[in-house]
């Protein structure tokens, strides 16, 4: 849990983010740190994250400074790094930030042993972070064994790729059942977002890649 209580401000959107990686609520306090949460739900070499883990002190401008890290991400090798989050915008038009962000650069390793970096919105507006928002409405698709398995199974009677709109023709040709059927296609996609090219954006024309099902 954060150890920072979040406050609202003019500056901040305040709110929590369902993890489907960590099963619990994420509160952030604005916008970009929530699109991060996003970013890590989909990022394979992540085991979990957490926001604002801890506090910890330094001497910023020879006074005593509380500094609380935006978040910890833990790797599926074990390994754990912190991270600032901050616009781009907002560092290149603030010194002091720059400066503070220069010393946190060399003291949050030095106190927590871990490396530390900052997060901006630079490589956040991509085709492939659309693709991610949209997959992510069916994390947590209630779940229908007979619908996930028509879904599975039409994938595996392919050995080449196939179109979402021609799945779903395989599975039936009645629209009304096409249209119950097709979240658990994106569904299937969510589990496995190798089965589909992630910067192109999806649609029911994208091709699965059959080859990446049992991956």
């Amino acid at each position: 849990m954060p150890v920072r209580k979040l406050k609202k401000s003019y500056i901040s959107c305040v709110g929590y983010f369902k993890s489907y990686k960590n099963d619990r609520q994420q509160a952030f306090d604005s916008i970009l740190e929530r699109e991060w949460f996003l970013y890590f739900e989909f990022d394979k070499n992540v085991a979990s994250y957490a926001e604002q883990p801890y506090h910890m002190y330094y001497q910023l401008n020879g006074v005593k400074t509380r500094y609380t890290p935006d978040i910890l991400v833990t790797y599926r090798d074990g390994s754990q790094k912190l991270f600032e989050v901050k616009y781009q915008d907002e560092i290149d038009s603030d010194e002091d930030l720059q400066h503070k962000l220069f010393i946190l650069k060399n003291e949050v390793p030095k106190q927590k042993h871990h490396p530390f970096d900052v997060l901006t919105d630079v490589i956040l507006d991509t085709i492939y972070m659309k693709n991610c928002a949209f997959l992510y409405k069916y994390a947590f698709l209630q779940e229908n064994q007979e619908l996930s398995d028509k879904v599975e199974t039409a994938i595996n009677n392919y050995d080449t790729s196939i179109s979402v709109n021609s799945l779903l023709e395989d599975i039936t040709t009645n629209q009304q059942e096409q249209l119950m059927i097709m979240p658990y296609v994106w569904k299937k996609v969510f589990d496995n977002p190798t089965l589909i090219d992630m910067n192109e954006k999806i649609t029911k024309l994208s091709k699965i890649n059959l080859g990446a099902i049992n991956e």
